[in-house]
């Protein structure tokens, strides 16, 4: 898809990213893995817990040769917090002190170990603030940013071109002198152009076209499991999925197993809770059994004889076949779904903003840091968990995990908190994690997948 605006404090859709990147660096960047890199920020540090300094690369420039400094931060992070803005996930900058023109000062409200990630998501896209002051409303037609290529043509939903920004801070890169992005949403499309040598790459390959493309000796297939997940979102506040015994039994009625070999032909994993097994803040021990008769005796001792709800999916072959399965089994044991797929925009709005069903199947599109995650997961007031239901002892736990920096501890509060609002709450439902896969021609080098599970185009050359 097009990116829903080129404005990165605009823009709502998890897929813009791949397209922003080559025009927006970012404050702090990160590896594969996610753990955070030097990026426009050289370095930084915390000299207390609600205080974050970042040191500044020298002789950076905006794609318009003016320059990037500390005013230059202060200006996009006040901005992100502004109230023309969609990103929420700077909210506990209280106050941006410009040190000199190299050094900021973040200023906190409260301790915030995901600001280092969330400043390598839209919150630390540096815009060139001369061009925002120019083009005012027109910017995200007008993109101007630190990354190393320029947008020199659009057309909406059709092609976007970028040329190589001449005076980018990286020397050697970009490595391309231009890149073109056709915006194909169909996926036999998309296989059809790198078969015939129209595109070089093609992204998100399904599991059942990967066996077709194996057998092709001039394509390369590169996967990863990412820290996107489809879940059922739960709307606790709306009887029957009130009752904790209800959504156990869901918990607990989904054979995630079948799951994984029908819609990811084996390729994905069984999700036992919201993060991947190989992710630094997953529990490898933690598992969801699957026992119909467990949920059958959840709902007899509650007192339920019957159990029915209404669940929104998005209107899409993957979304739909996978949300049947689950219908399916759970009619097994007692729980009658109506499944109503609607259009991803409309069934995000109904669910989230209207609440207009019990549970929606779809996709948490994943964050950088683990803490955004559990953030808009489980906290009672997030707009992600639809019921606002949640308890005394996982809200101290999120805000436990909020101030603390150092990763093993970290990592061992996130298994406590997923446990609970997994395990015994219920929250949200994990179901499967899903493999993204990207295919390219044997001349494409440097293409690097990543947990967040989005294309980084940057680092890609063409071997002749």
């Amino acid at each position: 898809t097009d990116a829903s605006s080129y404005d990165p404090i605009l823009g709502g859709s998890g897929a813009d990213h791949a397209l922003l990147w080559p025009i927006y660096d970012t404050l702090i960047s990160f590896n594969p893995e996610l753990e955070p890199q030097p990026g426009l920020a050289e370095s930084w540090d915390f000299p207390d817990d609600k205080t974050m300094v970042l040191h500044l690369r020298e002789g950076v420039t905006f794609q318009d040769n003016t320059p990037f400094d500390a005013e230059a931060v202060k200006f996009n992070i006040e901005r992100v917090n502004s109230e023309d803005s969609t990103v929420s996930d700077l909210k506990n900058v209280e106050r941006v002190e410009v040190v000199d023109s190299l050094t900021v000062k973040l200023h906190l409200k409260q301790p915030d170990s995901s600001l280092l990630l969330a400043l390598s998501d839209r919150g630390g896209m540096m815009v060139s603030p001369t061009a925002v002051k120019k083009y005012g409303e027109d910017f995200s037609q007008n993109p101007v940013g630190a990354g190393p290529y320029k947008m020199v043509k659009r057309i909406p939903n059709g092609e976007v071109e970028y040329e190589a920004y001449e005076g980018y801070w990286q020397e050697g890169k970009p490595y391309l002198d231009k890149l073109i992005v056709k915006i194909m949403s169909d996926e036999n499309a998309r296989i059809n152009a790198l078969k015939s040598g129209e595109i070089d790459y093609a992204d998100a390959i399904s599991a059942g076209n990967i066996q077709s493309l194996e057998n092709d000796s001039n394509i390369v297939l590169k996967d990863v499991l990412p820290v996107r997940i489809p879940i059922i979102y739960i709307n606790a506040s709306m009887p029957p999925l009130d009752n904790k015994a209800v959504r156990l039994a869901i918990l607990h009625g989904i054979n995630r197993e079948t799951l994984n070999e029908g819609i990811n032909f084996g390729r994905g994993e069984p999700a036992m809770q919201m993060f991947p097994s190989e992710y630094w803040a997953s529990d490898k021990n933690m598992k969801i059994e699957y026992d119909p008769e467990k949920s059958k005796q959840l709902l007899k001792e509650a007192g339920f004889e019957s159990v029915s709800f209404t669940m929104f999916t998005n209107a899409t072959n993957q979304y739909i076949k996978a949300a049947e399965a689950i219908v399916g089994q759970l009619k097994e044991v007692g729980i009658d779904v109506d499944l109503q797929p609607l259009e991803l925009t409309a069934a995000t709005d109904s669910f989230f903003t209207e609440k207009r069903a019990h549970a929606h199947y779809s996709a948490w599109t994943g964050r950088p840091d683990p803490q955004m995650t559990i953030n808009y997961l489980f906290s009672k007031d997030s707009f992600f968990n639809t019921g606002g239901y949640s308890t005394p002892e996982i809200e101290s736990l999120i805000s436990e995990a909020a101030s603390t920096y150092e990763l093993d501890e970290r990592a061992e509060l996130y298994k406590k908190i997923s446990r609970k609002a997994v395990l015994e709450e219920a929250i949200a439902i994990p179901v499967i994690f899903e493999p993204v896969t990207s295919a390219m021609n044997q001349k494409v080098k440097g293409f690097e997948p990543n947990r967040l599970g989005k294309p980084i185009f940057s680092n890609i050359w063409i071997e002749e």
